[in-house]
């Protein structure tokens, strides 16, 4: 499979149109996911009560949510829970005073879908995100960085293999590795699947660290500790 399959999450926003926008456009890119919506924090927490969900993105200004402490309390009744805020301020503080209070991830509402979609598979497979104005690096600068041409694992892939490959390691969607390369969605689906049963992955994040022979981040995907943001064996 390309993506995570079969995922419940759930959108908690203010804002009646931002979150049945996003709802819309979520649901374009990942059909096989189950989405739900929520206008305030007891509602969320009323919504995770009786339909249990595997990712819940919340608006750091959503009604009842008092900042980052009450994350605390939403991890404490659901540990298992991924749980991504979504805000508009990138404020170095706050980045971190969410992640401390348990949040895997942070999102900016300016950011585009594909990085969007990004920060949910890094969080869904077991990574934390985090915009680049945690690090101080210009935007331009921060999109993953290409696996090495020679990375051992790579030995063990098709030439074609290799190069929807590094496609994937830049980010490009399926239907742009399909287009760029001259193949059928579903041709590149097949590729998608043997490069991740090779790598031993579940999703392209993975898949990437995997292949770089450890856990690689950019400035948008890195771990709790924002000083070491980037390891490589």
């Amino acid at each position: 499979m390309e993506e995570l399959t079969r995922i419940s999450m759930v959108v908690a926003d203010r804002y009646a149109l931002f979150r049945h926008g996003l709802v819309g456009l979520l649901q374009e890119q990942r059909p096989g996911w189950v989405f739900g919506h929520t206008a305030s924090l007891d509602e969320t927490l009323d919504h995770l009560q009786s339909e249990p969900a595997d990712l819940v993105l919340l608006d750091l200004q959503l009604p009842g949510l008092e900042g980052p402490e009450d994350l605390r309390r939403v991890r404490a009744l659901y540990p298992n829970l991924t749980m991504m805020v979504m805000a508009d301020s990138g404020d170095r503080a706050t980045i971190l005073a969410c992640l401390s209070a348990g949040a895997q991830g942070y999102a900016l509402k300016s950011s585009t879908m594909s990085q969007l979609l990004r920060a949910m598979e890094t969080v869904l497979c077991g990574g934390v995100f985090a915009p680049a104005t945690l690090t101080g690096m210009p935007a331009a600068v921060a999109q993953p960085a290409p696996v090495p041409q020679g990375s051992p694992l790579l030995t063990h892939l098709t030439d074609r293999q290799i190069e929807v490959f590094h496609l994937l390691s830049e980010g490009c969607a399926t239907k742009t590795i399909a287009r760029r390369l001259g193949l059928a969605v579903g041709t590149v689906k097949v590729h998608l699947a043997a490069i991740y049963r090779v790598l031993g992955a579940h999703c392209r994040v993975e898949a990437v660290a995997k292949a770089r022979g450890g856990y690689a981040y950019t400035a948008l995907s890195m771990p709790t500790s924002a000083a070491a943001f980037e390891r490589v064996n």
